[in-house]
């Protein structure tokens, strides 16, 4: 161990430590090198390695930074619960979202935290479900005609996050003078002045179409795709909502919580659908059962969703739920610990740690789901009690704002497309214990054969 590691670090190593290779000044950083899916099996063994241990936890040294890996609910919810502050890795990402929501320090997290919450009230989070219906709507008339969607500010915004990713193991790529030598930067620039263009262009026509409105309630027009809705945008919303605040959120800051929302909100949600969307291609007989209950609560198949319809749903939400457990869109997420904290298990995480809790390793730990862990098995959460266990929006109060909403964009969006289609597995694969899906870590969790399903009409 280097001598000028400090001591209190390195004492809580001699405890808890790891099966990785050591070396001098890099410390493990080594064993995090390869592509993205190299870096999810990674976290994955990471997790693995905490399960055989006594306090359920593993360290690690990222150069000179000390990390503690949790994958134990008890401890992770001390953590989120009183440990706000998000580590320095966060500002990789911060280099396209800026002090988004996720991502801001405490003091501009707390401001607009306040500022956000009552758009994400039931009242509000209520009225979307027409607006997921009619966008469900029109990926079941794209997969009718194969069409496939290609835009510049979806393509920008993944490949950012998929070298973001990349950056966050890699301790000499973190220094700021060397990483912008390299061709890679030049298409994060690239990459983000496509995101930032788009994002503008969106606010600017959003608050045009409030001042035309001039605070009248009428049907809400919105620019990026010229569907007409009779609810307002999140964005509205946020626009609105600051005006009776000390200061009004400004250009930058909208544009920070828009894409905030489209990092934790709406892609995260995408990719709980498409997880959702392969397992149940595996398991005919769940998702004929899923069919049948959708049957059984909407009975007519033109029958447009209510938010009523939703709560019938029992075991779709099982599924979800068992979905988002076995594979957790933010599968690892980070904090920095600004005094001592003492943790159920004893040990004492000393002031300075960053510690790196593992969703994935709390969802997959089988002292938490017993022996059946890697089993998809929806009947365990038919209960209707959701175990302490099961964090995929994170957990404390920087849990994620939104997860209300995602929830219900993923069940709309899987009734709407389970009502008229039928999900196989794609051709020669074939999901089991022997063959696990491939995975990748670009921030969220991705599936490294693009979620390939094969689709049949019920009609």
């Amino acid at each position: 161990m280097d001598r000028w590691k400090p001591n209190k670090f390195v004492k809580l190593h001699q405890q808890l430590g790891n099966d990785w290779k050591y070396f001098p000044i890099i410390g493990n950083a080594i064993s995090f090198l390869g592509n993205n899916e190299d870096l999810m099996k990674v976290f994955m063994n990471l997790s693995v390695q905490g399960f055989k241990r006594t306090h359920n936890a593993i360290s690690f040294w990222l150069g000179n930074i000390f990390f503690v890996g949790i994958m134990d609910a008890d401890q992770a919810i001390v953590v989120l619960r009183s440990t706000l502050n998000k580590n320095f890795m966060h500002r990789f990402s911060k280099y396209l979202i800026g002090n988004g929501l996720v991502f801001a320090p405490v003091d501009i997290w707390h401001r607009r935290r306040k500022i956000l919450a009552p758009s994400f009230a039931p009242r509000y989070v209520s009225k979307y479900v027409t607006v997921f219906e009619t966008h469900a709507k029109i990926v079941v008339k794209q997969l009718e005609s194969k069409r496939q969607p290609d835009h510049p500010f979806f393509n920008a915004f993944v490949e950012n996050l998929k070298n973001v990713a990349a950056r966050l193991c890699q301790p000499w790529l973190h220094v700021d003078v060397l990483y912008q030598l390299l061709p890679v930067y030049i298409r994060q620039e690239h990459t983000k002045k496509i995101i930032h263009d788009f994002v503008n262009d969106l606010i600017c026509k959003t608050k045009a179409l409030i001042e035309e409105r001039d605070g009248i309630e009428a049907e809400v027009y919105n620019p990026t795709n010229k569907i007409k809705v009779d609810v307002k945008s999140f964005l509205e919303l946020m626009i609105e909502s600051s005006k009776n605040t000390d200061k009004a959120y400004t250009l930058e800051e909208l544009r920070e919580e828009t894409l905030v929302l489209a990092l934790a909100g709406t892609d995260t949600s995408t990719v709980g659908i498409c997880f959702t969307i392969l397992l149940l291609s595996q398991y005919s007989d769940v998702q004929e059962r899923v069919y049948k209950e959708i049957q059984e609560a909407l009975s007519d198949s033109e029958k447009p969703l209510q938010m009523e319809d939703l709560f019938k749903l029992k075991y779709m939400k099982a599924v979800i739920n068992e979905t988002l457990r076995l594979y957790p869109p933010i599968p690892l997420i980070t904090r920095y610990c600004k005094q001592d904290l003492k943790l159920p298990t004893g040990i004492i995480l000393p002031e300075g740690s960053n510690v790196a809790i593992s969703i994935w390793g709390i969802h997959h730990n089988p002292q938490h789901w017993g022996e059946d862990v890697n089993d998809f098995n929806p009947d365990r959460f038919m209960s209707g009690q959701i175990p302490n266990a099961f964090m995929p929006f994170s957990h404390g109060p920087r849990n994620c704002v939104g997860y209300q909403y995602a929830m219900l964009s993923i069940t709309t969006t899987l009734v709407t497309l389970l009502r008229q289609y039928r999900f196989t597995p794609a051709t020669n694969f074939t999901y089991d214990k022997n063959n696990p899906l491939r995975l990748s870590f670009d921030v969220m969790m991705k599936h490294v054969d693009g979620f390939t399903v094969q689709v049949e009409s019920r009609g």
